[in-house]
């Protein structure tokens, strides 16, 4: 059991480590908000622990909030 919760923390490190928010919003299609995130200074760091109600206080309306969710979720 313990194997699976370091794989799982070794997965999240290297995609915080080896994925920018750039990156990751390109990826989605979602480039228009780096804007927001840089003004914000979010890196991967602070976005993998974003709730839907974080990104919507950042303004990111409804569809781009659950895809960078979805895409949070399948990455973990």
């Amino acid at each position: 059991m313990r194997g699976s919760l370091d794989t799982a923390e070794s997965t999240a490190d290297l995609m915080v480590a080896g994925t920018s928010v750039d990156d990751f919003l390109n990826s989605l299609g979602l480039e228009k908000y780096l804007i927001t995130f840089q003004a914000e200074e979010v890196d991967m760091t602070a976005l993998v622990h974003m709730t839907d109600d974080d990104l919507k206080a950042l303004g990111i309306p409804m569809g781009p909030r659950k895809k960078i969710i979805l895409a949070l979720e399948s990455r973990a």
